[in-house]
Protein backbone atom coordinates (compact mmCIF):
# COMPACT_ATOMS: atom_id res chain seq x y z
CA UNK A 1 0.00 0.00 0.00
CA UNK A 2 1.65 3.54 -0.89
CA UNK A 3 2.43 5.78 1.89
CA UNK A 4 -0.54 8.24 0.72
CA UNK A 5 -3.03 5.55 0.70
CA UNK A 6 -2.20 4.65 3.90
CA UNK A 7 -1.92 8.00 5.52
CA UNK A 8 -4.82 8.90 3.75
CA UNK A 9 -6.84 5.78 4.92
CA UNK A 10 -5.66 6.20 8.64
CA UNK A 11 -7.35 10.06 8.07
CA UNK A 12 -10.35 8.80 6.83
CA UNK A 13 -11.02 6.33 9.20
CA UNK A 14 -10.41 8.97 12.07
CA UNK A 15 -12.46 11.67 10.03
CA UNK A 16 -15.04 9.36 9.73
CA UNK A 17 -15.42 8.89 13.27
CA UNK A 18 -15.79 12.80 13.89
CA UNK A 19 -17.69 15.79 12.72
CA UNK A 20 -15.30 18.32 13.89
CA UNK A 21 -11.27 17.18 14.14
CA UNK A 22 -10.15 19.87 15.54
CA UNK A 23 -12.67 19.35 18.91
CA UNK A 24 -12.21 15.75 18.83
CA UNK A 25 -8.43 15.17 18.06
CA UNK A 26 -7.46 12.90 20.99
CA UNK A 27 -5.94 14.31 23.91
CA UNK A 28 -3.48 12.44 26.01
CA UNK A 29 -1.88 12.78 29.35
CA UNK A 30 1.67 14.64 29.47
CA UNK A 31 2.94 14.77 33.13
CA UNK A 32 0.83 15.89 36.10
CA UNK A 33 -1.56 18.62 34.78
CA UNK A 34 -0.45 18.64 30.98
CA UNK A 35 -2.24 17.15 28.03
CA UNK A 36 -1.09 16.98 24.34
CA UNK A 37 -3.54 17.29 21.68
CA UNK A 38 -2.52 14.81 18.72
CA UNK A 39 -2.61 17.23 15.73
CA UNK A 40 -3.46 15.12 12.50
CA UNK A 41 0.13 15.83 11.44
CA UNK A 42 0.94 14.02 14.67
CA UNK A 43 -1.13 10.90 13.20
CA UNK A 44 0.37 10.74 9.63
CA UNK A 45 3.61 10.92 11.43
CA UNK A 46 2.92 8.21 13.86
CA UNK A 47 1.72 5.98 11.17
CA UNK A 48 4.69 6.59 8.72
CA UNK A 49 6.87 5.70 11.33
CA UNK A 50 4.44 2.47 12.13
CA UNK A 51 4.90 1.58 8.70
CA UNK A 52 8.52 1.85 9.03
CA UNK A 53 9.17 0.74 12.60
CA UNK A 54 12.30 2.91 13.07
CA UNK A 55 13.47 6.17 11.57
CA UNK A 56 15.95 9.12 12.64
CA UNK A 57 14.64 12.67 13.81
CA UNK A 58 16.25 13.97 10.15
CA UNK A 59 13.97 11.76 8.13
CA UNK A 60 10.87 12.62 9.80
CA UNK A 61 11.79 15.71 9.31
CA UNK A 62 12.25 15.81 5.89
CA UNK A 63 9.56 13.98 5.37
CA UNK A 64 6.82 16.38 7.06
CA UNK A 65 8.47 19.39 8.44
CA UNK A 66 10.10 21.24 4.93
CA UNK A 67 8.75 24.34 4.91
CA UNK A 68 8.04 25.96 1.04
CA UNK A 69 11.48 27.21 0.30
CA UNK A 70 12.64 23.14 0.96
CA UNK A 71 14.72 24.00 3.88
CA UNK A 72 13.86 21.21 6.95
CA UNK A 73 12.06 22.83 10.21
CA UNK A 74 14.40 19.96 12.27
CA UNK A 75 13.40 22.16 15.60
CA UNK A 76 10.25 22.00 15.17
CA UNK A 77 10.39 18.73 14.57
CA UNK A 78 12.69 17.59 17.76
CA UNK A 79 9.98 19.57 19.87
CA UNK A 80 6.65 17.68 18.40
CA UNK A 81 8.26 14.56 18.63
CA UNK A 82 9.35 15.28 22.07
CA UNK A 83 5.99 15.68 22.98
CA UNK A 84 5.00 12.11 21.52
CA UNK A 85 7.78 10.83 23.26
CA UNK A 86 5.89 12.56 26.94
CA UNK A 87 2.41 11.51 26.45
CA UNK A 88 1.32 8.65 29.13
CA UNK A 89 1.98 6.40 27.68
CA UNK A 90 4.41 7.33 25.44
CA UNK A 91 3.51 7.17 21.81
CA UNK A 92 7.04 7.01 20.56
CA UNK A 93 10.34 5.86 21.99
CA UNK A 94 13.68 7.34 21.05
CA UNK A 95 17.14 5.84 21.20
CA UNK A 96 20.43 6.86 21.39
CA UNK A 97 22.68 4.28 18.80
CA UNK A 98 26.46 4.64 18.33
CA UNK A 99 28.85 7.09 18.59
CA UNK A 100 28.53 10.13 15.65
CA UNK A 101 25.25 8.20 14.68
CA UNK A 102 22.04 9.36 14.48
CA UNK A 103 19.52 8.52 17.44
CA UNK A 104 16.28 6.62 15.81
CA UNK A 105 12.93 6.80 16.77
CA UNK A 106 10.79 3.67 16.82
CA UNK A 107 6.82 3.29 17.65
CA UNK A 108 5.46 2.12 20.42
CA UNK A 109 2.81 -0.17 21.52
CA UNK A 110 0.37 2.52 22.44
CA UNK A 111 1.74 4.55 18.72
CA UNK A 112 0.94 1.51 17.06
CA UNK A 113 -2.92 0.80 18.21
CA UNK A 114 -3.66 4.42 17.99
CA UNK A 115 -3.20 4.59 14.72
CA UNK A 116 -4.36 0.94 14.05
CA UNK A 117 -2.69 0.08 10.77
CA UNK A 118 -2.35 -4.05 11.49
CA UNK A 119 1.35 -3.59 12.58
CA UNK A 120 2.91 -3.46 16.44
CA UNK A 121 5.49 -2.12 18.04
CA UNK A 122 8.73 -1.52 16.67
CA UNK A 123 11.78 -3.33 18.61
CA UNK A 124 15.02 -1.86 18.15
CA UNK A 125 17.93 -4.51 17.47
CA UNK A 126 21.50 -2.90 17.03
CA UNK A 127 22.87 -5.59 14.48
CA UNK A 128 19.93 -4.17 11.90
CA UNK A 129 20.24 -0.59 12.50
CA UNK A 130 22.08 0.25 9.41
CA UNK A 131 19.93 -2.02 7.20
CA UNK A 132 17.16 -0.53 8.91
CA UNK A 133 17.96 3.10 7.63
CA UNK A 134 18.95 2.42 4.20
CA UNK A 135 15.87 0.42 4.09
CA UNK A 136 13.60 3.75 5.27
CA UNK A 137 15.21 5.93 2.41
CA UNK A 138 15.46 3.24 -0.38
CA UNK A 139 11.05 2.85 0.05
CA UNK A 140 10.86 6.20 0.45
CA UNK A 141 12.65 7.18 -2.84
CA UNK A 142 10.86 4.31 -4.58
CA UNK A 143 7.87 5.75 -3.50
CA UNK A 144 8.67 9.27 -5.15
CA UNK A 145 9.91 7.45 -7.91
CA UNK A 146 6.98 5.54 -9.01
CA UNK A 147 4.65 7.70 -7.28
CA UNK A 148 1.81 5.55 -9.39
CA UNK A 149 2.57 2.37 -7.42
CA UNK A 150 1.69 1.16 -4.11
CA UNK A 151 4.43 0.68 -1.61
CA UNK A 152 4.17 -1.96 1.51
CA UNK A 153 6.92 -1.99 3.60
CA UNK A 154 8.63 -5.46 5.34
CA UNK A 155 6.48 -4.91 8.75
CA UNK A 156 3.39 -4.63 6.55
CA UNK A 157 4.10 -7.97 4.85
CA UNK A 158 5.12 -9.83 7.77
CA UNK A 159 2.35 -8.80 9.56
CA UNK A 160 -0.17 -9.60 6.82
CA UNK A 161 1.61 -12.77 6.18
CA UNK A 162 1.21 -13.78 9.91
CA UNK A 163 -2.44 -12.97 9.72
CA UNK A 164 -2.66 -15.30 6.47
CA UNK A 165 -1.07 -18.42 8.84
CA UNK A 166 -3.37 -17.86 11.34
CA UNK A 167 -6.13 -17.86 9.77
CA UNK A 168 -5.28 -21.00 7.71
CA UNK A 169 -4.80 -19.15 4.14
CA UNK A 170 -1.35 -19.94 3.84
CA UNK A 171 1.35 -23.12 5.43
CA UNK A 172 4.56 -21.35 5.15
CA UNK A 173 6.17 -18.28 5.65
CA UNK A 174 8.34 -18.40 2.45
CA UNK A 175 10.89 -15.39 2.19
CA UNK A 176 9.88 -12.53 2.83
CA UNK A 177 11.10 -9.17 0.82
CA UNK A 178 12.07 -5.67 2.27
CA UNK A 179 8.82 -4.71 0.65
CA UNK A 180 7.14 -4.30 -2.07
CA UNK A 181 5.65 -2.16 -4.93
CA UNK A 182 2.49 -3.05 -6.92
CA UNK A 183 1.65 -1.32 -10.08
CA UNK A 184 -1.87 -1.65 -11.02
CA UNK A 185 -2.85 -2.76 -14.84
CA UNK A 186 0.84 -3.38 -15.29
CA UNK A 187 2.93 -6.57 -16.23
CA UNK A 188 5.38 -7.00 -13.85
CA UNK A 189 2.38 -6.36 -11.21
CA UNK A 190 3.98 -6.97 -7.67
CA UNK A 191 7.67 -5.75 -7.41
CA UNK A 192 9.69 -7.33 -4.38
CA UNK A 193 12.69 -5.19 -2.90
CA UNK A 194 15.44 -6.76 -1.76
CA UNK A 195 18.24 -4.63 0.02
CA UNK A 196 21.16 -6.28 1.09
CA UNK A 197 23.73 -4.68 2.53
CA UNK A 198 26.03 -7.55 3.70
CA UNK A 199 28.55 -10.02 2.02
CA UNK A 200 27.14 -12.60 0.53
CA UNK A 201 28.15 -16.39 -0.24
CA UNK A 202 27.77 -18.37 -3.33
CA UNK A 203 25.60 -20.42 -1.62
CA UNK A 204 23.62 -17.73 0.01
CA UNK A 205 22.87 -16.08 -3.11
CA UNK A 206 21.49 -19.69 -4.32
CA UNK A 207 19.77 -19.86 -1.87
CA UNK A 208 17.78 -16.25 -1.78
CA UNK A 209 17.40 -16.83 -5.59
CA UNK A 210 15.48 -20.25 -5.14
CA UNK A 211 13.24 -18.52 -2.27
CA UNK A 212 12.21 -16.07 -4.58
CA UNK A 213 12.25 -18.77 -7.42
CA UNK A 214 8.63 -19.95 -5.03
CA UNK A 215 7.44 -16.94 -4.60
CA UNK A 216 4.42 -15.43 -7.01
CA UNK A 217 6.24 -11.70 -7.63
CA UNK A 218 6.60 -10.43 -11.20
CA UNK A 219 9.90 -9.49 -10.73
CA UNK A 220 12.47 -9.17 -7.66
CA UNK A 221 14.80 -5.57 -7.77
CA UNK A 222 17.94 -6.63 -5.66
CA UNK A 223 19.49 -3.90 -4.52
CA UNK A 224 23.26 -4.07 -3.06
CA UNK A 225 26.34 -1.57 -2.63
CA UNK A 226 27.89 -0.84 -5.94
CA UNK A 227 31.30 -3.08 -5.63
CA UNK A 228 29.55 -5.73 -5.09
CA UNK A 229 26.97 -5.77 -8.34
CA UNK A 230 28.72 -7.25 -11.33
CA UNK A 231 28.93 -10.12 -8.87
CA UNK A 232 25.22 -10.95 -8.23
CA UNK A 233 24.43 -9.82 -11.55
CA UNK A 234 26.77 -12.63 -12.77
CA UNK A 235 25.82 -15.60 -10.37
CA UNK A 236 21.96 -14.22 -10.78
CA UNK A 237 22.92 -14.59 -14.79
CA UNK A 238 24.72 -18.16 -13.64
CA UNK A 239 21.34 -19.30 -11.95
CA UNK A 240 19.34 -18.20 -15.02
CA UNK A 241 17.02 -16.06 -12.77
CA UNK A 242 17.95 -12.94 -15.07
CA UNK A 243 14.85 -12.77 -16.47
CA UNK A 244 13.00 -12.00 -13.14
CA UNK A 245 15.31 -10.61 -11.03
CA UNK A 246 17.22 -7.19 -11.64
CA UNK A 247 20.39 -6.58 -9.52
CA UNK A 248 20.36 -2.68 -8.95
CA UNK A 249 23.30 -0.46 -7.29
CA UNK A 250 22.06 1.46 -4.06
CA UNK A 251 24.83 3.82 -2.00
CA UNK A 252 24.55 3.71 1.63
CA UNK A 253 23.29 6.47 3.04
CA UNK A 254 24.16 5.27 6.89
Amino acid sequence: MSLAVIIGEAMAEYNSNSSNNKKKLPRLPRGKTKQVVITERDLAVLSWITIHGIATPEQIGRKFFTRQDGTIGMWAAYRRLTKLAQVSPPLIERDRTFWQYPSVVRITNHGAKLVDLGVGKAHLVVAELRHSLNLVELMETLAASYPKAQMTTERQLRAQIYRDKRDGLRRSTGRIPDGMLTFTNSDPEYVAIELDLSPRRERDVINIVHAYSAQNYGAIWWYVTPGRKERITELVKRLKADDFIEVRAWELLY
